[in-house]
């Protein structure tokens, strides 16, 4: 199996190219890389095969705007912390993995040993859900839930950044050639599809169509309109333990409330940001943070005083291993083993 030390720079640069284009033909790529379609190709597939870098698809519900004649869309998030009994982690992880509403599951450092996002149509199905489900788990202490608010930034907008000024103009060139289609509405069909495409973006339409007994036609209507929607992502990620992101971070943070929506958006500017969310609890903003080495923390929270000196960080979490991040399933050693689909938003009864 391929590890982070065998990818080199025209690796990185397809991933970056797929994170802004994710769909983009690899007879469109090969000139951005400077080179042909075949070694395109091949490269991404020796990415996926051995876990390296992936694409999936899924849904933003709180960027849905949905017409006055339609009916609209609910959905709710939460961070559970677990508290578990020694030797028992492996289990508790292994029982909610293949849980769809369970859509990250994170080691983390301090008093809790697990840290879980929970998605679900509201946070009384997410109470219910702990109490039920994760609460009576063989070797779960405890639990805390805290509800996500607002989010600032999520990992669809994560860039690896290492495309060159020129190669970014032409991959954006070419998705401004695209045809120009209205953004889709929320329907049964875009359910279906969006459902197919969920563990891989680069899926073919006529395989799509040929699994939902659809015409091709149909099939590339509704990727092209999904493409142009705001409240659908379709997101190219990678083992970024693997491939040298040493150190993942996770800041809570205390803002004062009138200044919240500012640093919250400022914050979530930064290279090393792969999430900004503000929370229902004693912290109300976290700041997941994607670095090289662990001493890169020191500068951010120096910068981050200076910038905004009443904003107090208020815990830390390093988050040593990723058994599960947006339905993405990981082995110990980071790699990607496997794929399970995420909620998508209920229709709201109100």
């Amino acid at each position: 199996m391929h590890d982070g030390r065998m990818l080199d720079e025209i690796d990185f640069q397809l991933i970056n190219a797929l994170q802004i284009a994710p769909r983009m033909s690899w007879q469109a790529l090969a000139p951005v890389l400077r080179t042909d379609t075949s070694t395109v190709s091949r490269r991404w597939a020796r990415l996926r095969d051995s876990g390296l870098a992936w694409t999936t698809c899924y849904v933003l519900p709180q960027r849905i705007q949905v017409p006055t004649s339609g009916q609209p869309l609910r959905a709710s998030t939460a961070m559970v912390e677990l508290r578990c009994s020694p030797g028992l982690r492996e289990s508790i992880v292994a029982a909610l993995a293949q849980i769809p509403m369970v859509v990250n599951i994170e080691y983390t450092s301090g008093p809790r040993e697990l840290a879980i996002t929970v998605s679900a149509s509201s946070p009384s199905e997410i109470d219910a859900f702990v109490a039920s489900t994760i609460a009576p788990l063989d070797g779960v202490i405890s639990t805390s839930v805290q509800f996500t608010r607002t989010m600032y930034r999520e990992g669809s907008e994560f860039d690896l950044g290492v495309l060159s000024a020129s190669q970014r103009r032409m991959v954006q060139a070419h998705l401004q050639t695209e045809t120009v289609v209205a953004p889709a509405t929320p329907s049964p069909l875009t359910d279906r599809v969006i459902r197919a495409l969920q563990p891989n973006v680069r899926r073919p339409a006529a395989e799509i169509a040929e699994e939902l007994d659809i015409s091709v036609a149909v099939a590339r209507r509704v990727i092209a309109q999904l493409m142009h929607t705001d409240w659908v992502r379709m997101r190219a990620d990678f083992a970024h333990d693997v491939v040298g992101f040493n150190a993942s971070v996770l800041l809570w943070l205390s803002v004062p409330q009138d200044q919240l929506q500012s640093v919250a958006i400022n914050l979530a500017l930064m290279p090393s940001a792969r999430l900004a969310s503000s929370m229902l609890g004693p912290s109300n903003l976290i700041l997941m943070l994607w670095m090289k080495e662990l001493d890169e923390l020191d500068d951010i929270e120096l910068k981050l005083l200076r910038v905004f000196p009443q904003t107090r960080v208020m815990d830390r979490w390093m988050i040593p291993h990723v058994p599960k991040r947006m339905g993405t399933l990981f082995d110990e050693s980071g790699h990607r083993t496997g794929y399970v689909n995420v909620p998508l938003p209920a229709p709201s009864p109100f």
